[in-house]
């Protein structure tokens, strides 16, 4: 599996390339009022305002600076419907994708990684942070696995996006 590399807080963490749409150097927000800290703002991207999230705030360190080389991933992440749609219609669940930025100070390089592999640790599930996932071993570095479709919780997604999901 293709993944970006991230240092936050010196501690290697990896998001799967297939989730990413596009990395753009930092750019000016516009600061929401009373939003919680780990929304940086919204920002404009060819037209659209997508909102901005720190991810070193989501993974529970201090806030990305910005900084010559800090960068937005631009990714699509799965978000649960807020509409209540009959069981004859649809089979399962009913999502739909949202476009959202995440800030990061530093991305290292993309890199090829086994997910499956022998001396990897399937880690901790925390419920207060579901995306946080499998802690692999990648040459002489220990990366802890980010997905992003797990970033937004049920009340993350109220304050973005103003709806429950269903």
């Amino acid at each position: 599996m293709q993944v970006l590399e991230l240092t936050i807080a010196g501690k290697g963490f990896v998001l799967p390339t297939a989730w990413v749409d596009e990395v753009v150097p930092a750019v000016r927000t516009r600061d929401l009022a009373e939003a919680p800290a780990w929304i940086r703002g919204v920002f404009d991207h060819r037209g659209s305002l997508i909102p901005l999230l720190d991810l070193h705030l989501l993974v529970d360190e201090a806030a990305a600076r910005t900084l010559t080389g800090s960068r937005i991933i631009i990714i699509d992440v799965e978000v649960p419907s807020a509409f209540d749609v009959q069981a004859s219609d649809l089979e399962g669940p009913v999502a739909s994708r949202r476009t959202i930025g995440l800030m990061v100070e530093r991305i290292q390089e993309v890199l090829e990684v086994d997910i499956a592999g022998e001396n990897d640790f399937s880690g901790i599930a925390v419920e207060s942070r579901p995306y946080l996932r499998e802690i692999l071993q990648a040459e002489d570095r220990t990366l802890q696995m980010i997905d992003p479709d797990r970033i937004l919780r049920a009340e993350h997604q109220e304050i973005l996006f103003g709806s429950k999901p269903g």
